[in-house]
């Protein structure tokens, strides 16, 4: 067998290795949460906007043409 300090170096490392993954994948998630309620909240008042003037254009246009 091998000895204890072997042991309890290996279970400490594994430990370590399981928090710092969880860190960095809670990291990873924040940021893209972050970034995906940023690109919402600002695409969609521009794309609203956008997208209602087009949208009566394309209608118009397109009655106007039939």
């Amino acid at each position: 067998m091998e000895p204890s300090w072997i042991t309890t170096l290996l279970l400490v490392f594994g430990i370590a290795v399981g928090i710092v993954g969880v860190i960095a994948y809670l990291r990873l998630l924040r940021k893209e949460k972050l970034a995906a309620t940023v690109q919402s909240s600002t695409d969609s008042s521009p794309s609203d906007v956008h997208s209602g003037d087009q949208q009566p254009k394309s209608e118009g246009e397109s009655t106007k043409g039939t």
